[in-house]
């Protein structure tokens, strides 16, 4: 599966749902369910790629001021809902955290089981586990680490949004 059509089918999930991450999740399960166990493994493997690509102190930090906080979970649970809003957002994103200020303000930016939707296919196909990158989970995101007391700063038009 090339990057093209795993953005195609993350953004047709959301187009059918909108805003509600819960039925965003069956959206793309229903998407997936009739792909063949190498082409979810490709899926997961470009899935992999953008959650590592976001692990970066500066996305934590748009994570910290939406969720009013962030903890390794939370942050790993708003890449999840990253990457469920779509390409456009998440390049957006990727290229300035600050550009999530544009977007309608957002309760709790988190979507933990949109990245659960292929292990439990292939699962309950007894297709066995995933191959699957190494994640950067468990180590320090890339980027330099910013402070609870200056991450406004770096994020002014979310600091604005969200005060």
């Amino acid at each position: 599966m090339e990057i093209s059509e795993f953005w195609r089918i993350i953004d047709a999930a959301r187009s059918a749902r909108g805003n509600d991450r819960a039925s965003r999740v069956e959206a793309l399960r229903e998407r997936l369910v009739g792909l063949i166990p190498a082409e979810l493994q490709s899926f997961q493997s470009h899935y992999d790629a953008c959650m590592t690509k976001a692990f970066r102190w500066d996305l934590r930090g748009a994570a910290f001021i939406i969720n009013g906080g962030c903890s390794d979970d939370g942050f790993r649970y708003f890449r999840d809902w990253l990457i469920s809003e779509g390409e456009e957002i998440y390049q957006a994103a990727l290229a300035d955290p600050d550009s999530l200020a544009r977007m309608r303000r957002i309760h709790l930016a988190e979507n933990e089981r949109f990245g659960c939707v292929v292990p439990e296919l292939l699962g309950a196909a007894g297709e066995g586990e995933l191959t699957r990158a190494a994640l950067a989970e468990g180590t320090n995101p890339t980027g330099e680490r910013w402070q609870e007391d200056t991450v406004y700063d770096l994020l002014p038009k979310l600091a604005e949004k969200y005060d």
